[in-house]
């Protein structure tokens, strides 16, 4: 007695689905010629096994397996689809089930649309033929989808499932982002915790103190079907902020409107496996969305986490806080950070770490007091605020911003018409040749005017040179002034030195070594 098992396939590629969540159409119609099938040649039904948005080359597929389970405990002894691809495409299960295990059990494989066989001789190479050309299609297909995204990408089109947290897909333009203001609030706060010196922990207690939900619960939370990759996860689990989260928010450059995408790749197209591609091989386009972080605190908080900014320190009453400046540092001599060496807790002194590395052999100790530099840091910054605001009333610092905005606009106007000139001055070169090569001025005469148009040529690129130095330069002054007139407004009445506005104020500061006079040189490297 001929008992048969029906497998039917649809792919997310091909599938024709009639609403979400039903079973799709294509499914339906291959069941019934099937079932059709099976009747006009009298075979019994064991069972319908059926995988809905699976690809043909996945080894997981559900039915597809339980269907494999019961051909090895011989519940039926033909297997029947609509064709050959759709039981796999990948030409290595062909042999491993069709012309291998099939055969061993006493199972007849049968594609209905494509004619295999596997009971009429000779059909074997038929098969084998059938199997090559699926597996060439799905690569080629692999190849082509792969290109397309690849280039939606470039275009800084958006392909994600889900939106990074702080923004939605733009409802207009699902390849579009906007901010989620609730989420964006979060990642700005998590920003300026990181300024003050906080490290991701900290921050960590800080967001779980405030009860702000993680990224996954608020995501969940607006109707979002999102899960974590990592379901097990103790944190994902119990709804607690992590320090990879943290650390994933501060260095993403997505919040300061950059497109980044294309960090993993599937290992082969036979594989959900995916590898991730060094950060050179991202696919990162500037300005498609509106920023959530200012470029500048943003590489603030970059150049912080690389100075391992986050050292800490005890106060007097033996709580931790942040070391104010730590990774600030530097020997003036060998350049190496100064570090800590405790004494009493009133008694903080600062060394070259070479020195105390090497056991005094190398550099020298530079050493310092650490109240007695944050008083002088305090000083400095106090002095430049008051000298600002002294002699810089608000209302001439506007009359120079405009002045500067005009001098800019007037210089970048001075460069097109350069650019104008330049290019006819090529063209000039260009016809001259053009004319001399048709004997139309002589050869003489080229050349005297080849040497004074090359003159003019070399001239506009000296003034050319000139002129975007000095746009460079103007809007450079124009941009420190603008931050540095910020953080005066910002800091104007400050009364303690907190690591926020050190980070805001300066790059680093070097030490140098105590003279015979104990004097001793510092420099400091402001961030304007």
């Amino acid at each position: 007695m001929n008992k048969a098992a029906i497998y039917c396939r649809l792919s997310k590629e091909d599938q024709d689905k009639i609403s979400e969540g039903d079973e799709s159409a294509s499914i339906h119609n291959q069941k019934m010629m099937l079932v059709d099938y099976a009747l006009e040649h009298d075979f019994i039904i064991h069972d319908i096994y059926s995988d809905d948005d699976f690809k043909g080359f996945d080894q997981e597929r559900p039915e597809f397996n339980r269907m494999l389970t019961d051909a090895k405990l011989k519940k039926f002894n033909i297997i029947i689809c609509k064709t050959q691809s759709r039981f796999t495409r990948d030409m290595e299960l062909v042999e491993r089930y069709i012309h291998g295990m099939f055969p061993l059990l006493g199972i007849r494989f049968i594609g209905v649309v494509d004619h295999v066989d596997t009971n009429i001789k000779g059909n074997k190479k038929a098969r084998q033929i059938n199997g090559l050309i699926n597996e060439w299609y799905s690569e080629d297909l692999s190849e082509n989808i792969r290109s397309v995204f690849r280039a939606k990408m470039e275009k800084g089109e958006f392909l994600g499932a889900f939106a990074c947290y702080g923004y939605l897909k733009d409802p207009k333009n699902n390849h579009r982002l906007i901010i989620d203001e609730p989420a964006a609030i979060v990642v700005r706060k998590i920003f300026n915790y990181s300024i003050q010196g906080l490290g991701n922990k900290q921050i960590c207690i800080m967001l779980q103190n405030e009860n702000i939900p993680t990224p996954c619960v608020y995501k969940t939370s607006q109707g979002f079907n999102y899960q974590h990759p990592k379901k097990d996860n103790f944190g994902y689990k119990y709804g607690l902020w992590g320090a990879n989260s943290v650390r994933r928010i501060l260095t993403n450059r997505m919040y300061i409107g950059e497109m980044v995408q294309g960090r993993e790749r599937k290992v082969s197209y036979k594989s959900k496996k995916v590898v991730e591609l060094p950060k050179e091989e991202w696919i990162i386009v500037p300005g498609c969305h509106e920023p959530i972080i200012e470029k500048e605190v943003f590489e603030l908080v970059q150049s912080l986490i690389k100075s391992r900014r986050y050292a800490r320190t005890i106060d007097e009453d033996g709580n931790k806080k942040s070391a104010l400046l730590a990774g600030k540092l530097r020997c003036l001599d060998c350049g190496n950070i100064l570090t800590r060496i405790n004494g009493q807790q009133k008694y903080i002194y600062l060394y070259c770490s070479l020195y105390k590395r090497s056991g005094r052999t190398q550099c020298t100790p530079h050493s310092i007091h650490n109240s007695k530099l944050e008083e002088l840091l305090k000083d400095k910054i106090r002095m430049i605020i008051n000298n600002h605001l002294e002699h810089h009333q608000l209302d001439d610092l506007l009359i120079n911003h405009d002045e500067n905005e005009k001098l800019l606009s007037k210089k970048k106007l001075q460069l097109q018409k350069l650019n104008t000139k330049q290019v006819r001055t090529k063209k000039a070169l260009a016809m001259i040749y053009i004319d001399k090569s048709n004997d139309i001025i002589p050869e003489n005469e080229y050349l005297e005017l080849k040497a004074s148009l090359d003159k003019e040529r070399e001239d506009l690129e000296g003034q050319y040179t000139k002129l975007i130095i000095e746009i460079n330069d103007l809007s450079r002054e124009n941009d420190h002034q603008e931050k540095k007139e910020g953080l005066v407004r910002k800091y104007t009445d400050f009364d303690t030195l907190t690591p926020e506005i050190v980070n805001e104020f300066i790059d680093f500061i070097e030490v140098g070594e105590k003279n015979n006079e104990d004097n001793q040189e510092i420099i400091i490297h402001w961030r304007f």
